[in-house]
C-alpha cells in the first residue's frame, strides 16, 4: 500500500471512529434518560438502534483494516 492509500484509509477509519464516539455519547445520554423513565419503549428502541449502528461501523472499520 502506498502512503497515499494508507493516509486515505486512516482518514476513513478516523471518521468512522468519531461517529462511533458520538453514537456512544448519545447512548449514554439516552440510558440516563431511560433510568428516569423505565417504561419508555421509544428510548429503549433508540438505544438499540444506536448500538446496531455502532456495530455496523465497527465491522466496516475492521473490514477496511483487514483489506490493507
Amino acid at each position: 500500500m502506498n502512503p497515499y492509500e494508507q493516509f486515505q484509509l486512516n482518514k476513513e477509519v478516523e471518521e468512522m471512529a468519531k461517529k462511533r464516539i458520538e453514537i456512544h455519547k448519545k447512548r449514554i445520554q439516552l440510558s440516563e434518560e431511560l433510568e428516569n423513565s423505565l417504561s419508555n419503549e421509544e428510548l429503549q428502541g433508540r438505544i438499540i438502534e444506536l448500538e446496531e449502528e455502532s456495530q455496523k461501523l465497527k465491522k466496516k472499520i475492521e473490514a477496511l483494516q483487514a483489506n490493507f
